[in-house]
């Protein structure tokens, strides 16, 4: 047994151990300690209280912690807030710059419930960037993108019109104006025209004079800056009643000093700009069209997918190998081999129509067994004839460009050169953006890229779709806002030259960043035009070479009347329906357009170029108001 010896609690006893289990020894203890309260009562035992007792959640009822707490959390809360309202974005720009150039642009989107929609953000007045004048269902929502424009929009080229305009009236004298040829002079001053569209309006004149000049190949200035200018020049700001004027007599036109249009060409033209416009989503590969020389003919590629991305396939092989020399069409067409089509079909639109008299002739006469005889006939050679008119038309066709895929970088590295590899007979490049808007992704030639550039729709804020009842009213240039088809936009290299050709429905051009010259034909010099035939790959394009036409060949041409005017930064052409228009670019420059709707075109125009019902001819169709097509 132990020797250790222990004093019980509350007790003066000195006890050792295992010892004081013995009944004596508590009674001694109890007597002692009674004796020391002086013979009074024992006390009653109380219970303690538990009140700072530890337990696992006892910390709640403590109120100093309850006051630490409380502290803590609004210290922190102000401190989150003052963070957020001078620190833009709320986050590092490293950061942002990685997530702006992340592969389709992180593929993060805004959503409308919940971006921006915390109370850190509403307490700082506002709930999300929204982009100037974007509408809710047409164009991007991206956040790559929205970061981008409010960058711009508020640090870098916040809105101011007058600075805008002061950059494309620069931009203008930077590459000095034109003026009309002594041998263009019109009854109507250009740059301050009527109020209504006069009589002859607009004045054209013979095509080879106006070639002649300034000879097409050739995207030097001339020295004596003179051109054939026939159009109207119309300032937004003074001149907007008139121009609706000549919109409304379907009279082509150009737009100058729009405050939307300038303030998009100078955040375009801003050094940086294009390239993280273009380069936020890295890996988009855009449509790219490559020629041998400065000629570009649009042409529909029927063959089948398999056979495209062969021919691509192939195409970029060869020039791994032997460089940009390659090319498997020969970049417009032979003329010759052109011509003789353009017989061919002259000779089927002769024999349909005697086949058509023929028809009228044997209903008038039903007992003429020779009558009918000689409309099975006449049917044979019509049938025989459009075979091989077709066949003819492609005999020696191969496609005139090749369609690549490339960024905007690539695309910059080819068409960005020194003049010594520039020249008609070096190869040229043309890159090209689609923004599809309403129209979606199921158009017949499949020439719409759904969602590769619907940003521009945020950029060209003046082609977007708004109809009559829309609180910001329709816009100028979109006569039938519901029939849009787009918008397309093409940046050319020095000297690109594409054909002569028309289209099925109005048409509104900007250009924002270089030069072009636009050479214009009414829709009534279509006689005089050679138009390839409907169903042609490249139809509603000119036969003929107007670098170097071949006038044995299309002896008519001689006949042809144009104007022309030079396209500069800032500025939009108005061309109505059927308009045939011949584009050289000068510089390095950008391009958009949008088309909407069309204009009924009936009587003379028709009949003069061929198109009566049941020719065969060039692809022209007349498009009614409603923006239905109608043969």
């Amino acid at each position: 047994m132990s020797s250790m010896q222990h004093r019980r609690p509350h007790s003066n006893v000195t006890v050792a151990n295992g010892d004081s289990d013995s009944r004596e020894e508590r009674r001694m203890e109890r007597r002692l300690a009674k004796e020391r309260r002086g013979g009074v009562k024992k006390l009653r035992r109380v219970k303690r209280s538990d009140k700072y007792r530890k337990s696992p959640w006892g910390w709640k009822s403590d109120p100093y912690f309850q006051i630490t707490f409380l502290s803590f959390s609004l210290f922190s809360l102000v401190g989150v807030i003052l963070f957020k309202t001078f620190h833009h974005s709320g986050e590092s720009p490293h950061w942002a710059a990685r997530r702006a150039y992340q592969p389709n642009g992180g593929d993060s989107e805004y959503n409308s419930d919940n971006a921006g929609g915390s109370l850190l953000t509403k307490l700082r007045g506002q709930r999300k960037y929204v982009i100037p004048e974007s509408m809710e269902n047409i164009g991007t929502k991206k956040r790559w993108y929205t970061d981008l424009r409010r960058e711009y929009d508020t640090e870098i080229l916040p809105k101011d019109d007058e600075r805008s305009l002061k950059f494309v009236e620069a931009e203008r004298k930077r590459q000095g104006l034109y003026r009309q040829s002594p041998q263009a002079q019109t009854p109507y001053d250009i740059h301050n025209c009527p109020e209504h569209p006069p009589e002859g309006y607009p004045m054209q004149w013979p095509v080879l004079d106006v070639t002649r000049n300034w000879p097409t190949d050739d995207p030097t200035r001339p020295k004596h800056s003179e051109i054939y200018q026939g159009i109207c020049v119309f300032d937004y700001r003074t001149d907007l009643r008139k121009a609706a004027r000549y919109q409304r007599r379907e009279r082509p036109f150009i737009m100058r000093n729009d405050p939307a249009v300038a303030r998009t060409a100078e955040r375009w033209n801003h050094p940086g700009y294009m390239e993280k416009l273009l380069m936020g989503n890295e890996d988009t590969m855009r449509r790219t069209e490559y020629s041998p020389n400065n000629h570009f003919m649009y042409w529909v590629d029927k063959r089948p997918k398999d056979q495209r991305r062969a021919a691509a396939k192939t195409f970029k092989d060869k020039m791994k190998d032997n460089g940009e020399e390659i090319h498997n069409g020969f970049g417009r067409g032979n003329q010759v081999a052109m011509g003789e089509a353009m017989h061919d079909i002259e000779e089927f639109n002769e024999l349909k129509a005697r086949l058509e008299e023929a028809k009228a002739y044997a209903s008038h006469h039903e007992d003429d067994d020779e009558a009918r005889e000689e409309v099975e006939v006449l049917k044979r050679k019509v049938a025989k004839a459009k075979n091989d008119k077709k066949e003819a038309a492609l005999a020696n066709w191969q496609p005139p460009t090749e369609n690549l895929r490339m960024t905007y970088l690539d695309w910059l590295k080819h068409a960005n050169v020194t003049d010594d590899k520039l020249g008609p007979d070096n190869p040229h490049w043309y890159f090209r953006l689609i923004g599809c808007g309403a129209m979606g992704d199921h158009t017949e030639d499949g020439s719409c890229d759904k969602g590769s550039s619907e940003w521009l729709f945020d950029e060209l804020t003046f082609f977007q779709p708004r109809e009559e009842d829309d609180e910001s009213g329709r816009p100028f240039y979109l006569v039938e806002p519901s029939h849009q088809k787009g918008i397309h936009c093409r940046f050319g290299m020095r000297g690109v030259i594409a054909e002569n050709h028309f289209d099925l429905s109005r048409n509104a051009i900007t250009l924002l960043g270089g030069q072009r010259r636009y050479i214009l034909g009414d829709p009534s010099q279509c006689v005089n035009m050679n138009l390839l035939p409907r169903g042609h790959p490249s139809a509603r394009h000119s036969a003929v070479d107007w670098s170097n036409p071949d006038l044995e060949e299309f002896p008519t041409f001689l006949k042809t009347h144009v104007n022309e005017v030079v396209m500069q930064p800032g500025d939009v052409l108005y061309l109505p329906t059927n308009w045939f228009h011949y584009i050289v670019s000068l510089e390095l420059n950008m391009q958009c357009n949008t088309r909407s709707g069309g204009e009924k075109k009936t009587g003379n125009i028709s009949a003069s170029a061929g198109f009566e019902a049941g020719l065969e001819g060039p692809a022209i169709v007349w498009v009614e108001r409603s923006g239905d097509r109608k043969s």
